[in-house]
């Protein structure tokens, strides 16, 4: 079978940049482990333009933020499937010093679009410091992203063996391509082409599914932890950061972790119904790798999106076709020729 791209890894971004090459009229097949635990598969999927303990505006948040709504809804309708929702997002301040912190900011024009303070008693959290409402906020529900992923795109549902791969002949098993895209996450360190080039940093996150009455259900709510409703008095909490960790397994040392800071951001009892935990794929300046291999014709990469793939990579995917299709330069902040 001949293909335009052949895409390897279906996470968030392997799937948007194959939805936009198609767009575009190119035949473009994912292969990817239908049940592999990659990030986006036990992802929070939260948009949010401000981050931080210093209220830092994202790079390049005015770019990705005021169209991410109609970009997911459009592509609700393309996959046939509901797993985006625009969300209030409230960050709970923590104290005096981080209320201070924010005071002294809240005057730039940059954040007029962003977020707004505001004093509110929202019951079981302490909101006594005060409470930034954070707007152009939502969330995806990562598993209903993937399952019409799966249903709608084209899929080849298996894991991927370098040692198979003949890069003269262009050839995969039984598929000719005239591009190949490595979209690995922090599997990459497996990837025989790119290891040299790049260092991509495996970021384990661990998380809790908590059960708690007497919380809004209306909002996500930040804090030291997040905290999210997904339904039946469940809430997902979230998420611990540890890097050069690729084990799968969750941690007492974590749960212990997320529920203390859990216990100072809300006052309702809750109990524990599971803990588990996914890798997302970091770099080590915190910006996206996107390029061309320096030495293989027609092989690409796309990797280190962190947490923030879902906000970013509708708009980076646009720049990345752009790049392969018609030679337009990538933003020298994501292009792989930085660690080159």
């Amino acid at each position: 079978m001949n293909v335009d791209y052949l895409i390897v890894g279906g996470g968030i971004t392997g799937r948007l940049l194959q939805s936009e090459l198609m767009v575009r009229g190119y035949n473009a097949i994912v292969y990817d482990k239908s049940n592999a635990n990659h990030s986006t598969r036990v992802a929070a999927g939260l948009v949010n333009p401000v981050v931080g303990k210093f209220f830092t505006i994202g790079w390049r948040s005015d770019q990705y933020f005021p169209s991410l709504s109609s970009y997911y809804r459009n592509l609700e309708k393309t996959l046939k499937s509901k797993f985006f929702s625009s969300k209030p997002m409230k960050r709970i301040i923590a104290s005096a010093g981080e209320q201070n912190r924010w005071l002294s900011k809240a005057h730039l024009d940059k954040y007029i679009d962003f977020c707004s303070f505001s004093h509110e008693d929202i019951k079981g959290l302490n909101t006594s410091f005060g409470v930034l409402n954070i707007h152009l906020a939502g969330e995806i529900d990562t598993e209903a992203f993937l399952s019409a992923c799966n249903k709608m795109l084209p899929t080849q549902s298996e894991s991927f063996d370098h040692t198979l791969l003949d890069v003269e002949k262009k050839e995969y098993q039984s598929f000719s391509y005239k591009n190949i895209v490595f979209c690995e996450g922090y599997e990459s360190y497996k990837n025989p082409y790119f290891k040299n080039y790049m260092d991509v940093v495996p970021t384990k996150g661990e998380l809790l599914e908590i059960r708690a009455l007497g919380i809004p259900k209306d909002s996500i709510y930040l804090g030291p932890v997040f905290i999210q409703f997904i339904g039946n008095d469940l809430w997902r909490v979230g998420a611990t950061y540890e890097q050069n960790q690729i084990s799968l397994e969750p941690t007492s040392l974590m749960r212990k972790d997320l529920e203390l800071k859990l216990n100072k951001l809300i006052d309702v009892p809750y109990d524990v119904v599971n803990h588990y935990c996914g890798i997302r794929p970091a770099s080590i300046d915190r910006k996206p790798i996107m390029g061309k291999h320096p030495h293989i014709d027609s092989m690409y990469v796309v990797n280190g999106m962190g947490s923030k793939a879902i906000s970013m990579a509708p708009l980076l995917m646009r720049e990345m076709s752009d790049y392969m299709e018609q030679g337009i330069p990538l933003p020298s902040e994501v292009d792989l020729k930085r660690f080159c």
